[in-house]
């Protein structure tokens, strides 16, 4: 596909209005494409990042960041360090911060955080406290999770749910204020095989 707008033509116009007449000549451009080689052949590379990060502001007013770390003892402390790769035995941590970057306070919402693969769920470390679970992303229920067992002479129990099985937890704060961040966070226990961080910021 040829460009929409010529590089020689992009280039005359950065130089001969410099960039002050930036915002005029992307208005005369309808494509974004066009705009966006525009802005990266006359802004420096800094002034594009915060572009973008604007344009990403007004289109979303929740900004979720998911941080996954590995908890390690360092003498009678706890370390937070790079959870690229765990081992049996080791705990991770999962902290998911909300955001609301808008004017105006965002209602109903719930916040829902993964359970990482191989892992069981530290059920003492969930932050607030006040969390359900599930274990297929549907139904939601408070903790601990339990079962309905038939047993072989055909009488019912109640019995817990294993941490193994575990997918989400999900938090109901109802209403987040503008300019206001949120955060929710639990610890897992590592099961019988590596985790490789590959869903997480970190």
């Amino acid at each position: 596909m040829p460009p929409l707008v010529s590089e020689k033509l992009m280039q005359y116009w950065c130089y001969a209005h410099g960039m002050m007449k930036m915002q005029r000549i992307a208005k005369l451009v309808t494509s974004h494409i066009a705009v966006g080689i525009l802005l990266a052949m006359c802004l420096s590379e800094a002034t594009a990042q915060k572009a973008a990060a604007t344009v990403q502001t007004v289109a979303e007013p929740l900004q979720i960041n998911l941080v996954r770390s590995k908890v390690v003892l360092d003498g009678s402390r706890e370390v937070l360090e790079s959870a690229a790769v765990a081992k049996p035995g080791e705990i991770l941590e999962e902290v998911a911060t909300y955001t609301n970057t808008s004017k105006a306070a965002l209602k109903k919402l719930e916040a829902t955080l993964p359970v990482p693969p191989n892992t069981e769920l530290v059920m003492a470390s969930v932050k607030p406290s006040n969390a359900k679970a599930s274990t297929d992303g549907k139904t939601f229920s408070a903790l601990p999770l339990t079962r309905k067992i038939k047993q072989a002479n055909g009488v019912e129990v109640e019995l817990p749910v294993p941490l193994s099985e575990y997918r989400y937890l999900r938090w109901y704060p109802g209403e987040l204020a503008p300019n206001k961040p949120i955060s929710f966070s639990a610890r897992f226990k590592v099961a019988d095989s590596p985790v490789a961080a590959n869903n997480a910021g970190k």
